[in-house]
This record gives C-alpha cells, sequence and structure tokens, in this order.
C-alpha cells in the first residue's frame, strides 16, 4: 500500500523574506543539498523548468523539475518525480524571517517507515545550510559543485561494445559544419529546449551540452553529455554522462568546395536495455536522423 508522506523542516533567520526567497527561490538552492547541482532552462509555452544533476555512488544522475504551483514571494512547489515534491516558502517575523523546506512523497508504507528519519536529516542539513548563507556564515552557491563535476566526468570503460555510423556530404565549409556540430543541436520532433550547461567551458573539454525531451507519454526527460576529446574543426567525443553512458564521436573532412560529417556511435552493449538488435536499430535510426538533420540545418541556412 502506498503512503504519502509529508515532512516540513523550518528555522527563523534575521534576513529579511525578500533576500530568504532571493535564495530559496533559485536554483543555487539545490547546491546546498550535498550532491546536487541545478540550472534553469527556459522553453517556449512551458512552466518554469529546472534542470538537476546529481553525483550518485554509481556516477551521475540527472532529471527535471518541474514547478507546479507558486505563491509569488512566499512559497514554491517543484514536482522531483511523479510521487514527489519540494516546497520552498519564506515568511516574515519579527526579527526577519521564517524560512522551510517541506517534501511530500508517496511510498510504500512499510518503506516510509524506515525511510522517514534519513528525509528528517536530510531536510534538516539542507534548511541549516540555507540559514548559514542568509546568515553570512557561508558563501552563496556558485557554479557547480566539484563532486558533481567530477561524476559527470567520469569516462566507465565500454566493453563488448556496438557501433553505426553514418556520413553525409554537406555543401559548406569546414568552419562552418564544425560551429554548427558545436552548437547544442537544434530541437528535434520531441525536443523541448536544448543548451550549455552554466559554468561550463564551450568547445573545449569539460563542456557539457544538455537536451529536453517529451517522450511519448508527455513526460520531460534530461539528456546531458560531456565532451572528453576536441581537435578545433576536426573532432570530438562526446558521452551521455548517464547509463547506458553512449558516446558520440564527430570526424570532419573538407572534400572540394564541401564537408564530410562522419558520426559514429558507441556503447556497451550489456548496459543498454532490452533486446541488443533494437538498440542497434534505435541507434542507427539515431545517427542517421542526426547526419540529416545537419546536413538540412546547415544547406538551408
Amino acid at each position: 500500500m502506498t503512503k504519502t508522506t509529508f515532512i516540513e523542516k523550518s528555522c527563523e533567520v534575521s534576513t529579511g523574506p525578500e533576500r530568504a526567497w532571493s535564495l530559496l527561490s533559485s536554483a543555487a538552492v539545490w547546491s546546498l543539498r550535498r550532491g546536487l547541482f541545478a540550472f534553469d532552462a527556459v522553453a517556449p509555452d512551458s512552466a518554469p523548468i529546472r534542470c538537476l544533476l546529481q553525483a550518485t555512488p554509481t556516477g551521475a544522475g540527472q532529471g527535471v523539475l518541474k514547478l507546479c504551483a507558486e505563491q509569488s514571494g512566499v512559497a514554491a512547489t517543484w514536482a522531483v518525480a511523479a510521487d514527489q515534491e519540494v516546497t520552498f516558502s519564506a515568511r516574515p517575523h519579527r526579527r526577519g524571517s521564517v524560512i522551510a523546506i517541506a517534501m511530500k512523497t508517496g511510498t510504500d508504507s512499510g518503506e516510509a517507515h524506515y525511510l522517514k528519519p534519513s528525509w528528517d536529516r536530510m531536510l534538516g542539513v539542507w534548511l541549516a545550510r540555507a540559514r548559514d548563507v542568509l546568515e553570512g556564515e557561508q558563501q552563496w552557491p556558485a557554479g557547480m559543485p566539484a563532486e558533481v563535476r567530477q561524476a559527470c566526468a567520469a569516462r566507465p570503460v565500454l566493453e563488448a561494445t556496438e557501433s553505426v555510423s553514418a556520413s553525409v556530404l554537406i555543401a559548406a565549409p569546414l568552419a562552418v559544419v564544425w560551429e554548427a556540430v558545436s552548437a547544442p543541436s537544434p530541437p528535434g520532433d520531441r525536443d523541448v529546449v536544448c543548451g550549455h550547461v552554466p559554468g561550463t567551458p564551450v568547445q573545449e573539454v569539460g563542456e557539457m551540452q544538455y537536451t529536453i525531451f517529451s517522450t511519448p507519454e508527455g513526460q520531460l526527460t534530461l539528456a546531458t553529455c560531456f565532451l572528453h576529446e576536441v581537435v578545433p574543426q576536426r573532432s570530438a567525443v562526446t558521452r551521455a554522462i548517464a547509463p547506458p553512458h553512449q558516446e558520440m564521436h564527430h570526424l570532419l573532412s573538407a572534400e572540394m568546395d564541401a564537408t564530410r560529417l562522419e558520426l559514429t556511435a558507441r556503447w556497451a552493449a550489456a548496459a543498454w536495455p532490452g533486446e541488443p538488435q533494437d538498440a542497434r536499430s534505435s541507434m542507427a535510426e539515431w545517427v542517421r536522423s542526426a547526419s540529416s538533420h545537419y546536413k538540412s540545418a546547415i544547406e538551408e541556412s
């Protein structure tokens, strides 16, 4: 049986509610919880979207937070998962303000009994760090925490790999093709928005790009890649930060007045869910679609 559990932690701070809310309403507040980093993405015709990256014991995780309720300057509720919400709030108090972080989650009634103490501790530490920032005892969070960056940069060894390739000749100079390939991918049929992850370099090792796309069921999903290798105007290798950690190799070469673009996707067969042939067909279609999209987008621009 599923049980809904509600937990809230609150405390007084000496700063006013306006300043308190400037922290609680920002993406930076998520970095006060260990192993997390969030940034905002602006998508047309969509409620505010917040992207979340997480350092986990096995690598990096990622997700989309969607604003589901807001009282301007007072409270905001973010959907973390289908059965979990987090609410931040700030209200005036005679000595400053009272800030609070609350979590509502649905889980098995038996598990809830054992998990509640850890949720209590997590919210308590999170709130204490927010209080310390507002009281000037801790710096305002800025940039991606080191442990999140390290988790995203990890490059698992791909064993028993499969690969598929596609090649197109694009009627454009190599420099033009390189700029298009290096930029965040233009939105596809199901893509909502794409961009650079804030605080990461551009066209250098360590760059991170993201795409938010909508599943056939209407759920928003985040896909983030990390740039591991780059030779300007020649080649680049990116890797998905989350399993199955597929890699995409981009190779460019000049041919007369055109540019040859070859894309190769590589992945560990054992890490891909479902039947191996289904994975191969899916990846082959993805690579063909990407190469065709680059060709049409560049030649028609």
